[in-house]
């Protein structure tokens, strides 16, 4: 039982079809309302944590302990003038934040949560190909910073997209070959290997502690995708002002900026997924969604901790660990892993 049958169930009086358009309705609401929720207390976290960290004074003026500054913070957005290039290419600059939203958003749509008491399941898309559909949606959100970039009729805007671009690939391959490992291993147990939920059903242990050395490529390749230190940001504050978004004012740059926080969540849910267990824990399956909420928060913490801690990276250097290093090391995993499914039936 997963939560679209209750929501159906529930509006089943009012006939088949549109109990069916309601379920789906209210399904995706809640799902939006999940990731708006969960980024906003990222933020949250994210500003109360770097001022206990870097010993200064954080948000705590707006409501207690500061907790509607954010609230405070998006009417200040909403509140600016709206300034746009006078050269921009129009549609695609408009566009360039929605596609970047809505791939964050999508994203968050294909990931196993697990049931949680009477609701059920709150796994939103069942397909045998999962794991593919989320990377090739979580792609489409570079093509918002290129479009940003471009459309704004600003070197400055450009170069930062052009940086965007260098890092995603850069990170991308090591992180795509990493995960082949994980389908590798899990297609000796399950013949839906592509299935995220498939993974977790055929898993013995969690993958973190059959494949450390894909763990370690996976986390450092999400936090490289994410945009924060101590990798180089594609924005780089100090030299390009804010990158592909520098010519971005009011909410459209607010959209990018929940973009990078939602990533931040999205990645460290993902991690949780593939390496520790998803919503498995030690206690009855009926709070798995508990149990992968819980180990999505450790990496987020663990993640804010190394943004705030280390120094960033220069771009050359940024990239070339990304090919030079990351990517043999992923090769390596990847071999390593079919000589232990192979040999041992792991």
């Amino acid at each position: 039982m997963n939560i679209l049958i209750r929501l159906q169930e529930f509006f089943s009086p009012l006939g088949h079809y549109l109990s069916y358009i309601l379920a789906y309705f209210f399904e995706t609401l809640f799902l939006i309302i999940f990731a708006a929720l969960s980024i906003i207390v990222a933020i949250y976290v994210f500003r109360k944590y770097m001022a206990r960290v870097q010993q200064r004074i954080g948000p705590n003026r707006v409501g207690k302990f500061g907790v509607f500054q954010l609230i405070a913070d998006v009417f200040k957005l909403i509140g600016k003038e709206n300034i746009l290039p006078k050269s921009r290419d129009d549609l695609p600059y408009k566009l360039a934040p929605i596609v970047v939203f809505m791939g964050l958003m999508l994203a968050f749509a294909i990931l196993p949560y697990g049931s949680f008491y009477y609701l059920g399941s709150f796994t939103i898309t069942h397909s045998e190909v999962t794991i593919i559909l989320l990377f090739a949606i979580i792609s489409i959100m570079p093509i918002g910073e290129l479009l940003a970039g471009i459309s704004s009729y600003n070197k400055y805007a450009i170069l930062g997209s052009l940086r965007a671009v260098a890092k995603d690939v850069s990170f991308e391959v090591p992180m795509m070959l990493s995960v082949i490992a994980i389908v590798m291993m899990a297609s000796a147990r399950t013949p839906s290997s592509l299935s995220l939920e498939s993974i977790l059903s055929s898993e013995f242990l969690p993958y973190g502690i059959l494949e450390p050395i894909g763990l370690f490529v996976f986390f450092v390749s999400m936090i490289a995708r994410a945009s924060y230190s101590p990798f180089d940001m594609g924005e780089s504050d100090s030299e390009l002002i804010t990158g592909s978004t520098t010519e971005y004012s009011g909410m459209r740059f607010g959209l990018f900026y929940v973009g990078m926080f939602g990533s931040i969540f999205l990645g460290s849910l993902i991690v949780a997924t593939l390496y520790l267990g998803g919503p498995s824990g030690p206690l009855e399956s009926s709070v798995g969604f508990i149990w992968l909420l819980i180990k999505a928060w450790i990496l987020v913490i663990i993640s804010f901790t190394i943004w705030l801690s280390m120094p960033r990276i220069r771009i050359d250097k940024f990239v070339n660990f990304g090919w030079k290093y990351l990517l043999p090391i992923a090769v390596i995993n990847l071999i390593l892993t079919g000589i232990i499914t192979l040999g041992w039936g792991l």
